[in-house]
C-alpha cells in the first residue's frame, strides 16, 4: 500500500502519486495497485520528465508504460510457465496460454501465485511480520472483426493478503509492537480496447473499469505499549474512458493528432482509530491534565472508557475531463514537438467523525457524564490546469541532441489520515467547553477540518540532452534537467504525543540535477554480452517552505535520494550441445543515497549498495535461474513512520537466494 516512487526529487508517500503507470492502454487510476505481480510483459518503456499534456494528472515525474501479450500477436500456440523457491521460503508459480485461433480470433489465460514465510520477527512475540501470499491472473479475447477494426477485451484480477509493517524503532533498532498489522487487497480490472484504421486515420478508443477493495490493521504507535490501533477500509470504484485520434500526413514535414480523456474515482473509505486505556490516559488525559492542573492545580479530569473508538466515515470523489492535441514538425534534421492538455477535476470529500467520552471533573462532578464529538461536513473544490509541453530535437549521423520545457501536475486533495487528530482534539475541547473551560492545545493547526485540504503540486521541467551512438553496439545518454516546483505536496507528522499523518504544501522547491548512462552490447563467436551503467545526482530543496511549526527553506526533500547508481555485467556463452544450448553470467550493483526521511533532515539513510547475480542455463524449452539479491547482506531502510513523536524505520529485504525454473513453447 506504500508503494512510493521519487524520480528526480518529485515523490509522494500518500495519496497522489507522481508517476503514471498505464497497462495496455489502460491508466491506473490508484497507486495501492501498482504493485501488481506482472505477467507475461512484452515491453516496459519509462516515458521520462512531465508527460501531463497527453497523461494529465499525476504524471509530473513520467510515466511507465507495460504492454502484454495479446493473442493475435502470435502466429502459433504459446505455453509459458514458471515456479521458483527463495529464501524465507518463499514460492512462486505462475503458467500460462496464448491461442490464436486463425487470423482474425484469439484469447489468452494466465494465472500466478506466490508467498513467503518473510524475513522479519516482531520481538514482542515471536511472530512473522511480512509473511503473505498473492494471486491473480488474466483473461483476453483478442479479435479483428474487420480490416479496419482491431478489438481486445480483458479481465484482470489480483488478490494480496499479507502481514505488514516490519518498522523499527530507530532508538532501538527493534521491531517490537504489540497489535498484529496486516494488509488485504482484492482488485478486479475488466477494459476493452478497440482500434481502427482508415486511409491513414487511426482511432483508439479504451475504457476500464476498475475496483479495489483493501483492509489495512495497524498498531499504530509501534511500541510494545498498548496505546491505539487503526483499521482502514478502502472500497474504490473506477472508470477511465479515453480516445485518441491520430490523423494522416497532410504534408511531409506535420503531423498531429487529438485526444479526449475521461476517469472517475469514488473511494468509501473506513478508518476507524482505537485508542487503549493506556492511549486515552497518555494522549487525552495527559493532554487534558496538563492544561486543567495549571489552574487547578489539587484536581484532575478522569476517564472510564477502557477504550475509546473515533470513527472516521469518508466518502471521496474524483471526476475528471480533458482534452489535448500534439503536433509535430519535421524540418530536415530538426524535429519540433508541441502539446497542449486542459484538465478539469472535481474533488470532494464528505466526512463523519465521531466520539462518546464518560468523564469526571474531579473538583465539581459527583458522577461520570457522556460527551459527544461530532465532526460532520462536506468539502470540495475544482481544479483546471494547462499544461504545454515544447521538445526540440536534432538528428545527426553520431546521436541526437534534443530540449525540451513541459509542465506537469499532481491533483490536490484531503487528508483523511488525520481526522483521527483533529477528533481527538476536538473531544478535549467538548469536554472542556461541558465543565465551562477553556483548552489551549499544544498544537492548534489541527483543530480545523480546513486544513485536511491540499492544493494540487505543479512543476515546470526544463531539460537539455544527447543520445550517442559512436560506434555500433554503445549508446551513451547524458541530460542535465532543472526543475521548478510549485506547492510541492510533502507528508507532515504532527509534533509530540499525537497521531495521524498528512500531506501539506511547500511554497516552492527548486530541483536540479544531471543523469548519465551507458548501454555497450557486444558479440564474439559464441560468446555475447551486455554492460549498462547509469549514474544520477539530483539536488532538491525546499526554497519556501514553513509548516507553522517550523521553516525548512534550503533543506532538503525527503525520500530524494542525491546519488544513484547502476551497473550490469552480463556474459553469455552458446554451447550448442544436446545436453546445454546456452549458458549466461551476470552481476549487478545498485547504490543510492543519502537521503533524509523528513523535513527536519535530521533522520536519513546513509549510502548503500546491494550486489545481485545470475546464473542462467538454457535448453530447448526450459530456462534456469540460480540468483542471489544483495548478497553481501547489506541492512537499509525503504520507509519512515513517525507516531506519538517517535521514529520509525522500514527495514530492507536481507540476502536472498533463490532458483526459478522456466518453460516456454
Amino acid at each position: 500500500m506504500t508503494s512510493s516512487i521519487y524520480i528526480r526529487g518529485l515523490g509522494s508517500r500518500i495519496n497522489e502519486p507522481v508517476m503514471g503507470m498505464v497497462v495496455d492502454g489502460v491508466p491506473l487510476l490508484d497507486k495501492n495497485i501498482y504493485d501488481h505481480a506482472m505477467q507475461d510483459v512484452k515491453r516496459i518503456e519509462l516515458l521520462q520528465g512531465p508527460q501531463g499534456s497527453l497523461y494529465g494528472r499525476n504524471s509530473p515525474a513520467g510515466v511507465m508504460e507495460i504492454r502484454t501479450l495479446q493473442p493475435l500477436d502470435l502466429t502459433t500456440l504459446a505455453v509459458h510457465a514458471l515456479a521458483g523457491y527463495a529464501t524465507a521460503n518463499s514460492v512462486r508459480a505462475q503458467a500460462s496460454c496464448y491461442q490464436p485461433v486463425n487470423a482474425n480470433i484469439g484469447w489468452g489465460v494466465a494465472a500466478r501465485y506466490q508467498r513467503t514465510d518473510g524475513f522479519y520477527t516482531n520481538t514482542f512475540d515471536g511472530s512473522r511480520v511480512d509473511y503473505g501470499q498473492q494471486a491473480g491472473g488474466r483473461f483476453v479475447f483478442d479479435s479483428r472483426p474487420s480490416d479496419r477494426w482491431r478489438l481486445t477485451a480483458t479481465l484482470y484480477a489480483d488478490w494480496v493478503s499479507q502481514g505488514a509493517f516490519p518498522y523499527a524503532s530507530v532508538a532501538t533498532g527493534q521491531i517490537c509492537y504489540n497489535r498484529p498489522g496486516s494488509y488485504e487487497r482484492l482488485a478486479i480490472l475488466p477494459s476493452l480496447k478497440a482500434d481502427y484504421t482508415r486511409d491513414g486515420w487511426r482511432l483508439q478508443l479504451t475504457a476500464s473499469y476498475q475496483f479495489l477493495h483493501d483492509d489495512m490493521h495497524m498498531d499504530q504507535d509501534y511500541t510494545s505499549q498498548d496505546i491505539f490501533t487503526l483499521r482502514q477500509t478502502q472500497h474504490i470504484h473506477g472508470e477511465t474512458v479515453d480516445a485518441l485520434l491520430r490523423a494522416p500526413k497532410p504534408c511531409e514535414w506535420y503531423e498531429w493528432n487529438v485526444g479526449l480523456s475521461h476517469f472517475l474515482k469514488s473511494n468509501a473509505m473506513q478508518a476507524p482509530v482505537t485508542f487503549m486505556r493506556q492511549g486515552i490516559d497518555e494522549l487525552i488525559l495527559g493532554n487534558a491534565n496538563k492544561g486543567i492542573q495549571t489552574v487547578f492545580p489539587d484536581d484532575s479530569i478522569c476517564i472510564s472508557n477502557q477504550t475509546l473508538l473515533i470513527p472516521g466515515t469518508f466518502d471521496l470523489l474524483n471526476v475528471g475531463a480533458a482534452a489535448y492535441h500534439q503536433s509535430h514538425f519535421h524540418f530536415g534534421n530538426w524535429h519540433i514537438n508541441a502539446g497542449i492538455r486542459l484538465d478539469y477535476e472535481y474533488t470532494r470529500m464528505a466526512y463523519l467523525s465521531t466520539a462518546d467520552l464518560n468523564y469526571r471533573f474531579t473538583m465539581i462532578m459527583p458522577d461520570f457524564e457522556t460527551v459527544h464529538t461530532e465532526i460532520r461536513g462536506v468539502q470540495d473544490a475544482p481544479y483546471f490546469q494547462v499544461l504545454p509541453r515544447l521538445a526540440v530535437s536534432y538528428d545527426a549521423s553520431w546521436g541526437t541532441v534534443y530540449g525540451y520545457a513541459a509542465k506537469g501536475y499532481k491533483a490536490g486533495g484531503y487528508n483523511p489520515q488525520i481526522f483521527s487528530t483533529i477528533t481527538q482534539n476536538q473531544v478535549m475541547n467538548d469536554m472542556a467547553a461541558d465543565m465551562g473551560l477553556h483548552l489551549d492545545m499544544a498544537d492548534p493547526r489541527f483543530t480545523d477540518v480546513a486544513i485536511t485540504r491540499y492544493k494540487p503540486e505543479s512543476d515546470w521541467t526544463f531539460e537539455v540532452g544527447a543520445h550517442f551512438m559512436p560506434v555500433e553496439g554503445l549508446k551513451i545518454d547524458v541530460d542535465a534537467f532543472h526543475i521548478q516546483c510549485y506547492d510541492q505536496q510533502v507528508t507532515i507528522f504532527p509534533n509530540g504525543k499525537t497521531t495521524g499523518r498528512m500531506m501539506a504544501n511547500a511554497a516552492r522547491s527548486r530541483i536540479w540535477g544531471a543523469e548519465a548512462a551507458l548501454h555497450y552490447r557486444w558479440q564474439t563467436g559464441i560468446w555475447q554480452g551486455i554492460v549498462d551503467a547509469s549514474y544520477g545526482f539530483t539536488d532538491a530543496r525546499f526554497i519556501d517552505f514553513n509548516d507553522g511549526m517550523g521553516d525548512y527553506s534550503g533543506h532538503f526533500i525527503p525520500y530524494a535520494p542525491q546519488h544513484t547508481a547502476n551497473l550490469l555485467v552480463q556474459a553469455g556463452y552458446r554451447v550448442g550441445s544436446k545436453w546445454l544450448h546456452a549458458l549466461s553470467l551476470s552481476a549487478r550493483v545498485n547504490m543510492l543515497g543519502p537521503l533524509y526521511w523528513n523535513e527536519q533532515n535530521d533522520c536519513m539513510q546513509a549510502p548503500y549498495a546491494l550486489l545481485a547475480a545470475n546464473l542462467t542455463l538454457e535448453w530447448k524449452y526450459i530456462q534456469l535461474d540460480l540468483w542471489g539479491h544483495n548478497l553481501a547482506d547489506t541492512p537499509y531502510n525503504v520507509f519512515y513512520f513517525r507516531s506519538m513523536g517517535n521514529d520509525f524505520l522500514q527495514r530492507g529485504k536481507p540476502r536472498e537466494l533463490g532458483a526459478t525454473l522456466r518453460f516456454e513453447l
